[in-house]
């Protein structure tokens, strides 16, 4: 799983917004857009893996 998909499976699980995600990991919530943007999009850029886990640290998801 690439972190494109973990984040879409962080958000339905938690029922969480792209807001509520950026104010989690400290982004502005159009970086977190373009993380969700396929990867043959011209704008997508790849969630970092600092990200994740801070998010997954924050969420009580990181074991």
């Amino acid at each position: 799983m690439n972190n494109r998909e973990r984040l879409m499976d962080i958000m339905a699980e938690e029922k969480l917004d792209r807001l509520q995600i950026a104010e989690l990991v400290m982004v502005r919530r159009d970086e977190v857009d373009h993380w969700l943007l396929p990867h043959g999009s011209n704008n997508h850029k790849e969630m970092p893996d600092m990200a994740v886990e801070l998010l997954e640290l924050k969420l009580g998801l990181k074991k």
